[in-house]
């Protein structure tokens, strides 16, 4: 399934804000631009490539040593490590790793269950976030919730998989999901993910779902829902100050 342009260019919009540069300067449309931008008040190195944008975010002390590095040196965390080691600008410096930012933009067929009831109470949400693996709750969590939607079985007392958004923004809506280890398989997180995504689509937001590297399980379960990947958001933490 391939996202509409009209998709494509929310998407362009919402990260040309995040990253305070002009409202034009990601769309589709535009021939690729590579720009800087100093982070105020933050220690933090981000790269997001969106299409084939760059935008380069970081400490305005670090930045000429960024734009003198030539592209190859963005494209993976390890050589970007190693040039903050060296420069001796950031002695201290780790990775938080590469998220892909994927995104949907139909919703597609939710099939109920008589054996499954569903809550959008965010206390049954925390609930199921204490009942998952610290990992596992630590890796789907959001700065905050717009809207949930808890799986209970009647099989159980306790909740058995969720899934919830959070849109500050206005445009899009950062969605996640979360199965109990011992049910993944069955189609709980597709449920609950399903919910979620069709809630999004009728507040007219985009689903973005942003993915670490590694995340395998994540990556499977956005592709079998249609999720497209668009760009991706490497981020470095800096120590020391910086």
């Amino acid at each position: 399934m391939n996202l509409e342009f009209g998709t494509r260019a929310i998407i362009a919009l919402s990260w040309a804000r995040e990253f305070s540069v002009p409202d034009s300067a990601l769309q589709p449309d535009r021939p690729p631009v590579g720009l800087f931008v100093p982070s105020l008040g933050s220690d933090r190195v981000e790269v997001l490539h969106l299409g084939d944008h760059q935008v380069v975010r970081a400490p305005a002390e670090i930045l000429p040593l960024l734009r003198d590095a030539g592209d190859q040196r963005f494209v993976d965390d390890r050589a970007l490590l190693g040039l903050l080691h060296a420069s001796g600008l950031a002695p201290s410096v780790r990775s938080l790793g590469v998220d892909a930012l994927t995104y949907l933009d139909a919703p597609f067929e939710i099939v109920d269950s008589e054996h499954i009831t569903v809550s959008v109470d965010a206390e049954d949400l925390a609930e199921l976030r204490e009942h998952s693996p610290r990992d596992d709750a630590s890796s789907t969590a959001l700065a905050g919730w717009d809207q949930c939607f808890v799986l209970f079985s009647d099989a159980r007392e306790d909740p058995v998989a969720g899934a919830g958004y959070w849109a500050p923004g206005g445009l899009l809506a950062d969605t996640t999901v979360l199965t109990l280890p011992g049910l993944r398989g069955h189609g709980l997180g597709r449920y609950a993910a399903a919910l979620a995504v069709d809630d999004a689509l009728s507040e007219g937001l985009v689903p973005q779902a942003r993915i670490k590297e590694g995340q395998d399980a994540a990556n499977a379960l956005a592709t079998s829902l249609g999720f497209e990947m668009v760009g991706s958001l490497m981020t470095l933490k800096l120590h020391n100050g910086l």
